[in-house]
């Protein structure tokens, strides 16, 4: 997720924040600085005059002070008023298929939803994703196993607390057993976590593939 390229408008009052967390943590600029990789003079512009902190900037300056984005953004106590300080709104955006199929691609554990009797079962599988199929392995009298030509969605996602920054991909499909050529191409990519014996492989055949992902920086 590239956030250094997105420039955000902070207020001068960040560097009064800032200034006032350093001291309590006892550093001086040098020492931020050090933390942070940014340059004692960076630091020292940070927190006397208004500047143009970039969202990597922000992140490792939170980092530094031991506290989070939030925390530098959060009011400090002071007999004098001080205006108040908006965080910018997150943004949601769809992601395109091709990105969405990068991201499984890099993928190791995710998580599959599909109808058991009366009731809808989610479980986590590790996969890999191989001749555009999404492969992972199970027992043999499992219920996805005997789930034969069905139905079936697979979902990852990730997200960062402190950025409030995240994505999710949706795969909706048909699951199959995994034929002999797709087992082949798979062996020694996908290693389930579980124990037991779990030596049959599972295959989605992917119908439908969304992604969305929200930024705040």
């Amino acid at each position: 997720m590239d956030i250094g390229s997105q420039n955000v408008q902070v207020p001068g009052d960040l560097g009064t924040r800032v200034k006032h967390r350093r001291l309590e943590l006892g550093l001086s600029t040098a020492e931020v600085a050090e933390r942070t990789g940014m340059g004692t003079r960076r630091i020292e512009r940070i927190e006397t005059r208004p500047v143009a902190l970039t969202g990597g900037e922000l992140l490792r300056l939170s980092r530094a002070l031991d506290t989070t984005i939030s925390g530098l953004f959060a009011p400090h106590r002071s007999r004098s008023a001080r205006r108040a300080v908006l965080t910018p709104e997150p943004e949601l955006e769809p992601m395109r298929r091709d990105e969405c199929i990068k991201l499984i691609e890099a993928g190791v554990v995710g998580r599959i939803a599909f109808n058991r009797a009366d009731d809808l079962l989610v479980i986590p599988v590790n996969y890999c994703y191989v001749n555009e199929l999404i492969v992972f392995r199970t027992a043999a009298d499992s219920t996805v196993a005997q789930y034969d030509l069905a139905p079936i969605a697979f979902e990852i996602d990730a997200v960062d607390e402190s950025l409030r920054d995240g994505w999710s991909v949706l795969v909706n499909g048909t699951v199959r057993p995994a034929t002999g050529q797709e087992i082949e191409a798979a062996l020694g990519r996908v290693e389930p976590w579980a124990g037991g014996t779990r030596e049959t492989y599972i295959a989605i055949e992917p119908r439908r593939i969304s992604g969305r992902r929200i930024r705040s920086w």
